[in-house]
């Protein structure tokens, strides 16, 4: 599990790693890695370059671009990993939402604050990466993370998973009818039917318009009239609560 610390302030920034190495040292049992940065611009050229983070801790109050901003940013990357903002004024609570945050905490941070959401931030990454979906191919039996499935489409009776890295996965042909094929992906809160033959991972929803669903990446998606008003409501509830 990896995660990003970002904080301009120098003693800040060593206050809450000392903090995060107490919280290693605490549970052996967990495998964690710790990168800190002083600047949104070297984090976001560490995720271009190096790859993405599980959890992000992020100063709100930082010189250019603020932490709700670096936060934006880190989702047009990063759909998946966690945000907490760290800041000395709760004004930006509400802000916060914009990046999907998963926690606010106010400064200093505080162990008895800090820990217990680390903890809850570490069980619901170990639970989504052990979840997974069992699927029948033309090539076998795969098993398949559902957190890499972006949407799913009834093309010609066989479902077609599209995945975060841009393949696609097609299943046999089906004998039922497209919701019971994907009621294993509906029965996780982050699946919803938008459509007839669309099932889509609200994770990887930017934006609902008049035009459907707008994706991250720039796909968009149907909107049944009929769903519109409920797709809206789980997409918001879901975005609201930090996409937990």
């Amino acid at each position: 599990m990896n995660l990003a610390l970002c904080d301009d302030e120098t003693a800040q920034l060593a206050q809450t790693e000392a903090l995060l190495q107490s919280y290693q040292a605490q549970r052996p049992q967990m495998d964690w890695t710790v990168a800190t940065f002083s600047s949104p611009s070297a984090l976001l050229e560490h995720i271009c370059v190096r790859g993405t983070f599980d959890i992000y801790l992020l100063d709100v109050i930082m010189p250019g671009e603020n932490g709700i901003e670096l936060g934006l940013q880190i989702r047009k990357l990063d759909q998946g990993g966690r945000i907490v903002y760290l800041t000395a004024s709760p004004d930006f609570a509400v802000d916060s939402y914009q990046a999907k945050a998963s926690g606010y905490l106010l400064k200093p941070v505080e162990e008895a604050r800090l820990f217990p959401l680390l903890d809850d931030l570490a069980e619901s990454w170990q639970r989504e990466r052990q979840s997974f979906i069992t699927l029948k191919t033309r090539d076998g039996i795969q098993r398949l993370p559902i957190h890499t499935i972006v949407y799913g489409e009834l093309v010609r009776r066989c479902v077609h998973y599209h995945l975060a890295d841009g393949s696609r996965i097609e299943g046999m042909s089906l004998r039922g009818s497209f919701q019971n094929a994907v009621k294993p992906l509906l029965d996780h809160r982050r699946f919803v039917l938008c459509a007839t033959s669309f099932l889509v991972n609200l994770s990887f929803v930017e934006m609902i318009d008049a035009s459907g669903l707008r994706l991250v990446g720039g796909k968009t998606l149907p909107l049944s009239r009929s769903l519109r008003t409920e797709v809206t409501n789980q997409w918001m509830d879901y975005y609201l609560s930090g996409g937990r």
